[in-house]
């Protein structure tokens, strides 16, 4: 059995550095060791009683059973190790329990996949848990069949682009006795993403209380990943359904407390404002602004598609200086924005910004009839056992031909950090997949405003209320997001040298990164000027901005 005092050390303590290729072994597997604060939390949590039964169905690194074992001592039961049990696929997990003392005779811990085990006899008060963080496009083919036999058989309203961390909360219930409490450590998607959000729904109407605590502290930092967490806690099982359910409550704190007494969540509680609340004035503003006609939303006058897609840029994007010392000629590239950091004002510049060390790369466009020595030569470097695996190389009639499309007035990130940069495209270029292309359907005259509204206080705030959150910070953006980016109605009239004026001194600011003074420009002459918005409707809603995006960057 458990050698008690070894196992509460939890396996840091005498394991050896973690290497480079562990720890991307472990990222590939979506695994995150808990922290021990951050287990300590959930185990005074979840475990209430000194006799009850407790389930980790991936316990990886051990310090959850740990933590667990802590918090049964505290309770008086010395020998606990007959009511833990769980799961884990990494053979890694094991040499943890070995390391800790683990008699493992009665297979109380075993080398399964979870999701694959039926509960049998196996019933617990609790689970404490902390699954792989993997998405769903990260996950293997085997893994998505699985997923949605599971998805059929749970909740089958859950949309099918949920991550695998979604499956193991829905099928830890079936090991879960009545009445029980569940607590799981799970990114910060769980409140932000479509998904994420029906999930709680669903589970609202199946346990008495359902509470999410975001933490702003990034947890898993020594890990090698800016992935923030949230403390999903789930109290009172009751499988029958709840007589009325009530959402869930949701709360934000700025770190992990090191100790407190007591069964109560051992957390940090000076807590912001909601991020929900905020939110929903926000948009309640902004619904306003749009009835009232002030307000349009980008999809009314644009159509938003996807950029190029590659299917290898290393391979098909270099530099023009690199393109020219494998000797291919400038008439086969074009240029092809890959990342924002390679604008550092309002429009892609194919002949760079003077004294700036970026430049905006070049995408390989062979002829389609016949191919130079070069390109040939080049080319031949691309092993075919990789050719025939790629699927974007695949639906091609020729498996290095990208499309090449300049005609998008202008381009906006997938993901953005610290603002929803759109970037126009005056010098008539393309972009990768890692962007969407505006095009105006209509209203011409915004293609020269776009990069500019993007630094606007409206738009900045339907970003933020649009946006699904990322660990790190930043946000992502869908093609039917982008459509509800709010815009003005009316554009200011302004003189041919005004204009040009001002989108100097705006690109300048941007340039020197002055984003705030920026904005405030922007909504001085699109919004106050024109007295489109009235100043302490703009001040409010620049309020609501500043107190979304610092709770999205954890600023505060």
């Amino acid at each position: 059995m458990l050698r008690e005092n070894d196992f509460a050390n939890g396996p840091a303590q005498g394991t050896s550095p973690e290497t480079k290729e562990e720890r991307a072994r472990r990222k590939a597997l979506g695994i995150y060791y808990t922290p021990p604060d951050v287990a300590k939390v959930l185990a005074r949590w979840v475990i209430q009683h000194p006799d009850e039964v407790v389930l980790e169905p991936s316990f990886g690194g051990c310090s959850m059973l740990s933590a667990a074992v802590d918090v049964f001592h505290a309770l008086g039961n010395r020998s606990p190790s007959r009511q833990l049990y769980g799961f884990d696929i990494d053979e890694a997990a094991f040499l943890h329990l070995a390391e800790m003392g683990v008699d493992n005779s009665e297979a109380r811990f075993r080398k399964a996949d979870f999701l694959q085990c039926q509960a049998d006899d196996l019933q617990v008060d609790a689970v404490l848990a902390n699954p792989p963080f993997v998405s769903y496009h990260s996950q293997n083919e085997q893994q998505r069949q699985l997923t949605e036999k599971l998805r059929q058989k749970y909740f089958p309203k859950l949309p099918r682009l949920a991550s695998l961390w979604a499956f193991f909360v829905l099928h830890s219930m079936s090991f879960l006795r009545p009445g029980g409490r569940m607590g799981f450590v799970l990114p910060i998607a769980i409140g932000t993403t479509d998904y994420g959000r029906v999930l709680l729904g669903h589970l609202a109407t199946l346990f008495a209380k359902v509470e999410l605590v975001h933490v702003g502290e990034r947890v898993f930092a020594q890990a090698g990943t800016d992935e923030r967490i949230a403390l999903l806690l789930l109290s009172d099982y009751c499988p029958g359904g709840v007589e009325t359910p009530q959402p869930a409550e949701v709360s934000y704190i700025s770190r992990i407390a090191g100790e407190k007494d007591g069964n109560a969540v051992c957390l940090d509680h000076h807590l912001t404002t909601q991020a929900t609340d905020v939110a929903a004035e926000a948009t309640a503003k902004l619904d306003l602004m749009m009835e009232g006609g002030q307000l349009i939303e980008l999809g009314s006058i644009a159509s938003v598609r996807i950029g190029e897609v590659v299917g290898d840029i290393p391979f098909f994007v270099k530099t023009r200086s690199e393109w020219r010392a494998l000797k291919i000629s400038e008439k086969y590239l074009s240029p092809l924005l890959t990342r924002a950091s390679q604008v550092s004002g309002l429009s892609a510049r194919t002949d760079g910004v003077k004294g700036s060390q970026v430049t905006i790369p070049d995408l390989l466009l062979p002829p389609v009839n016949r191919t130079p020595k070069s390109i040939d030569s080049y080319l031949s470097l691309y092993a075919q056992e990789e050719i025939d695996t790629n699927r974007t190389f695949e639906k091609r009639s020729v498996w290095y031909r990208c499309s090449y499309d300049s005609t998008a007035d202008a381009f906006i990130g997938s993901m953005n950090h610290e603002y929803p940069k759109v970037i126009g495209n005056d010098d008539g270029i393309s972009c990768s997949n890692s962007f969407y292309k505006i095009t105006l359907v209509d209203h011409k005259a915004y293609a020269a405003w776009l990069p500019m509204l993007s630094l606007s206080t409206p738009f900045r705030v339907s970003a933020e209320i649009c946006g699904r959150v990322r660990g790190s910070g930043g946000f992502k953006l869908e093609p039917s997001d982008v459509k509800r980016l709010a815009l003005p109605s009316t554009l200011p009239k302004l003189s041919k040298s005004d204009f040009k004026e001002l989108r100097a001194r705006v690109d300048k600011l941007l340039c020197q990164g002055e984003l705030d003074a920026a904005g405030q420009i922007v909504d001085a002459v699109v919004y106050l000027r024109t007295r489109v918005v009235s100043a302490s409707t703009m001040n409010a809603l620049r309020a609501n901005r500043m107190s979304l995006t610092a709770r999205r960057l954890k600023k505060t």
